[in-house]
């Protein structure tokens, strides 16, 4: 299904275009558990998870304002996580059959489906992280998240402090994080279905 990126998406890549930090935080929290989830599956620790993600970001920042050019971001982000994912192995894998075995997984200049297919269901299993947080939090971390709402304006909304709003976000970030790190392997099953399945739609 082709993608049609809604005004809103436009209008805050245009803002981080323009060097809006603000819109470039909100583009962070909207879009990085996702892009986490997908390197977690690959690097197997969150701190490696953690540090991609970190250089994703950076290189989106650096190079901003090419995002006014972006028709889908959520394919962007996927080409440039799976980048930054092979260039991390590169680096830090030292096993060499098991290093060849995966740039022979991710020999295709253009993204399998297997992969597309890794990229979305990490999607989905952060939701569903995201569905099984207490009620509070997950509030909070929908309003912050998907609403791009400010801290002090979902403390006021929901008559907290600013700070137990805070709060309230960190441990959602930190438990779906987690979720996402013990779902790993989750991913990998996942993985073997998907390529079964492809593989059969090629026969």
């Amino acid at each position: 299904m082709e993608y049609f990126p809604t005004s809103d998406e436009r209008g805050l890549l245009s803002r981080v275009a323009d060097g809006n930090e603000r819109a470039f935080t909100q583009l962070f929290e909207r879009y990085s558990d996702v892009a986490y989830g997908f390197a977690i599956f690959y690097t197997k620790t969150a701190e490696s998870a953690e540090e991609v993600v970190q250089e994703i970001f950076l290189k989106l920042w650096l190079k901003r304002e090419k995002l006014r050019d972006i028709q889908s971001f959520p394919d962007h982000l996927f080409i440039i996580t799976r980048n930054h994912v092979i260039d991390f192995l590169r680096k830090h894998l030292r096993e060499k059959r098991y290093q060849r075995q995966l740039m022979q997984h991710f020999k295709e200049v253009s993204f399998t489906p297997e992969q597309q297919l890794i990229f979305k269901e990490s999607g989905e299993i952060v939701e569903r992280a995201v569905a099984m947080l207490p009620p509070q939090q997950q509030v909070i971390y929908r309003l912050r998240r998907n609403e791009d709402m400010p801290l002090d304006e979902i403390a006021f909304t929901m008559n907290l402090s600013r700070l137990t709003v805070r709060n309230h976000l960190n441990k959602a970030l930190g438990t779906i994080r987690a979720y996402l790190q013990a779902h790993s392997r989750e991913l990998t099953i996942f993985l073997l279905f998907a390529g079964t399945y492809c593989f059969r739609c090629r026969l």
